[in-house]
C-alpha cells in the first residue's frame, strides 16, 4: 500500500484522489496553517500506481528538489516538497524480502570507468544515477544507499537490501561500505567490505547503476610543465616582424552557458555565437567541456524560428534537462538547468530582437552635390571661403532702378501732355 511519510505520522493513500496540503479539505495535512489550502493532488490508480500532480497553478511542488509542472508518477523513496515541508513517499510493495541474484550477473552488466583511476578530496562528493539522471549530493556524515525508504539513495529493488551501502568522506578521499547480501560492484568488480572511490568510478546497486564525482584535490592537478633557462643570443640589428594576433571575435553573442557544478569550474561560463552549437569534450566542439563523463561530441544547442533547441548525439551518459534525460530533442524555454553527463549548468538565451539594432544608428538622406560643396567650403581658408561665398551668391542686376524709370516715364508724358494743349 502506498504511503505519505509526514515527520513521524504516516498516511496511506486510498484509491483515487488524496489531497496534500493544509486546512480542512486536506486528506495528508502537510502543516497546520490552513491558509496554505491544497497544493497538491496524489492519483493512486487500481494497481497502486501514484501519480502526483499539482493542485492549482502556481502551486509550489517539488519531486527530488525538481519543480513540478507536468504529473509525475511516484516511485518508492521519492521526496516532495510542500510549503517548505518534506514529505516522504513508500510503497510497502517494495519492502519484502532481499532475493539472492548472481554476482555474475551483476557483473555482466557493469559498465566500466574509461581511463585511468583518479583521486578526488574529500569534498564535493555527488552521485550521478545513470537510470534517470537525477543528482545526490554526499554530505559531510555521508549517504545510505537502499531499499528502505529513509535511504539517502533508494533503490526500490528486491534483491537490494534495506541498508546495501553507504558512501562516506574519509581522510583520502570518499570510502562506499558494503552492508548487502548481494554485494556492491565498482567498476564490475564487487567491493570486499570497504573501498575508495576513485573519480567517475561506476557504482552498481542490484540493477541500477550510479557515477561517482567529486573534487580534484590541489595535489593530483597537473603541474605546470618546467621552463627552461633563457638562451642568451648575440643581439641583432634588425628588429623581430612584429607577431600577428587573432582579431576578437566581433560576432553577437546569441546565448551563454553557466556552469552551476561545485568545484573550480563554478561559475565559468561560455558564450555561444553560432546558431548550432556543438558541445563536448573534443578540442572540435564549439562549448568544450573536459569532463570524463562528457562524450567527445556530446550534445548539439541549434537556435529556430521559435527558439532554442538542446539534442543529444548519441552521448554516453546522457543529456538532461531539468533533470529529465533526453531521447530525442527538446526546446529551452527560460533559464533551464540542463546537464552533460555529471556537469551540470544554466542555459541562457539572448535576445534577438534587442540585439538586432545596437551599435546602428538611422542617417537621413542628404543632397550628395550640396554636402560636397559644404565640405570643400568647411575645408578652405577663409579667402577661400569668401571667394567661393561670392560666386555662389546670386548675380546683382545691372543699370538703373526702376523707381527711376517710372519717374523719367511720367515726365515724358507730361511734357507730351503740355505740349499738345499749347499748340
Amino acid at each position: 500500500m502506498p504511503v505519505i511519510k509526514v515527520n513521524d505520522q504516516q498516511y496511506s493513500l486510498r484509491p483515487g484522489q488524496n489531497r496534500l496540503g493544509g486546512g480542512a479539505d486536506a486528506d495528508v495535512t502537510v502543516a497546520d496553517d490552513a491558509a496554505l489550502g491544497v497544493q497538491a493532488i496524489v492519483d493512486v490508480a487500481g494497481d497502486a500506481q501514484a501519480v502526483i500532480r499539482r493542485a492549482r497553478d502556481g502551486a509550489a511542488v517539488r519531486v527530488n528538489g525538481v519543480l513540478l509542472v507536468d504529473p509525475t508518477p511516484l516511485m518508492h523513496g521519492d521526496k516532495v516538497e510542500i510549503g517548505g515541508r518534506e514529505l516522504l513517499y513508500a510503497d510497502d510493495s517494495k519492502a519484502g524480502a532481499t532475493q539472492y541474484v548472481s554476482s555474475d550477473d551483476i557483473a555482466a552488466l557493469a559498465q566500466k570507468r574509461s581511463g585511468p583511476a583518479r583521486a578526488t578530496a574529500a569534498t564535493g562528493g555527488r552521485l550521478v544515477s545513470l537510470v534517470d539522471g537525477k543528482e545526490y549530493t554526499i554530505p559531510a556524515g555521508g549517504i545510505s544507499i537502499g531499499r528502505d525508504a529513509g535511504s539517502g539513495v533508494v533503490v526500490a529493488q528486491n534483491e537490494v537490501s534495506r541498508k546495501h551501502a553507504e558512501v562516506a568522506p574519509v581522510e583520502h578521499g570518499y570510502e562506499i561500505r558494503d552492508f548487502s547480501a548481494n554485494g556492491v560492484f565498482v567498476n564490475g568488480a564487487r567491493v570486499d567490505k570497504a573501498q575508495i572511490l576513485s573519480r567517475a568510478d561506476v557504482i552498481r546497486i542490484g540493477g541500477e547503476e550510479f557515477r561517482f564525482y567529486a573534487d580534484v584535490p590541489q595535489s593530483a592537478k597537473a603541474a605546470a610543465p618546467a621552463v627552461p633557462p633563457p638562451v642568451v643570443a648575440s643581439p641583432v640589428v634588425d628588429a623581430p616582424a612584429p607577431v600577428a594576433t587573432a582579431a576578437p571575435d566581433s560576432r553577437p553573442v546569441l546565448a551563454v552557458l553557466e556552469i552551476t557544478n561545485e568545484g573550480p569550474t563554478k561559475g565559468q561560463t561560455y558564450e555561444i555565437a553560432v546558431p548550432l552549437a556543438h558541445v563536448g569534450r573534443g578540442a572540435h566542439n564549439d562549448v568544450v567541456i573536459r569532463d570524463d563523463s562528457v562524450s567527445d561530441t556530446h550534445a548539439k544547442l541549434q537556435r529556430r524560428d521559435d527558439g532554442w533547441y538542446l539534442v543529444d548525439v548519441g552521448s554516453t551518459n546522457g543529456t538532461y534537462v531539468a533533470g529529465q534525460r533526453l531521447t530525442a530533442e527538446r526546446r529551452l524555454e527560460g533559464a533551464p538547468d540542463v546537464r552533460f553527463g555529471g556537469v551540470k549548468a544554466i542555459f541562457r538565451a539572448r535576445d534577438a530582437h534587442a540585439d538586432a539594432g545596437s551599435g546602428t544608428r538611422a542617417i537621413a538622406s542628404v543632397d550628395r552635390s550640396k554636402l560636397r560643396e559644404t565640405v570643400a567650403v568647411r575645408s578652405a581658408s577663409p579667402a577661400q571661403a569668401k571667394a567661393a561665398a561670392a560666386s555662389t551668391a546670386p548675380p546683382a542686376r545691372s543699370g538703373l532702378p526702376a523707381w527711376l524709370w517710372i519717374v523719367v516715364a511720367l515726365a515724358v508724358i507730361g511734357a507730351a501732355a503740355f505740349f499738345l494743349m499749347n499748340r
